[in-house]
């Protein structure tokens, strides 16, 4: 996988292939490769760690050499940077969480009757004289 991102990096760099899409064609992450590997504008902290320090020391318009995270092989592309007030983004962050988690356990909930509902119970009594 190191190998297949420093091939693609150098296509990147050279110009023969954008980084959209490169990621596009080979990224693994479903949310952004439709998006051409668009994470949006997000803090740091939402990533794990070794994410998050490469995010924060790569210089704006610089593509990474690849890096391994708990989620696999990286390259990313910092295209610029905004000084965020982290109350508000944390309160925000904080709320989304909240609502996502709630959503979550409804559908979760729903899921759950569902099957319940299709599922097929035989429920089997011992009706002979044994005994």
């Amino acid at each position: 996988a190191k190998q297949e991102l420093e091939q693609v990096r150098q296509k990147i760099l050279s110009g023969k292939e954008t980084f959209a899409q490169a990621a596009k064609a080979i990224s693994q992450d479903p949310g952004s490769a439709a998006n051409g590997g668009e994470l949006g504008w997000q803090t740091p902290d939402l990533y794990v760690p070794a994410f998050k320090d490469k995010v924060e020391t790569l210089p704006v318009d610089t593509i990474s050499q690849p890096f391994k995270t708990v989620h696999g092989w990286h390259i990313v592309e910092v295209e610029g940077r905004r000084n965020v007030d982290r109350t508000d983004a944390a309160l925000k962050n904080q709320a989304y969480r909240i609502l996502f988690n709630r959503k979550f356990n409804e559908e979760a909930q729903t899921w759950l009757q569902e099957l319940r509902a299709s599922a097929y119970i035989d429920n089997l009594t011992n009706t002979g004289n044994n005994g």
